[in-house]
């Protein structure tokens, strides 16, 4: 894991790293359980500048 959002929120982001390539991981805190969805993988670089567009609102 590269980055990521405060875990005392009820929605979490992290920017992890694989292999070379990067993607956005959401994990939704439910009571239950969490409910955890991926994005596909792109190029650490251009995973990165997603990841600044996600925390400045600029991407969904």
């Amino acid at each position: 894991m590269l980055a990521w959002t405060c875990d005392c929120l009820a929605v979490v982001y992290e920017l992890c790293q694989a292999g070379g390539q990067g993607f956005i991981r959401r994990t939704l805190q439910h009571e239950d359980a969490p409910e955890i969805r991926e994005t596909h993988r792109w190029p650490i670089a251009q995973a990165c500048e997603i990841w600044a567009a996600l925390l400045t609102g600029m991407a969904r």
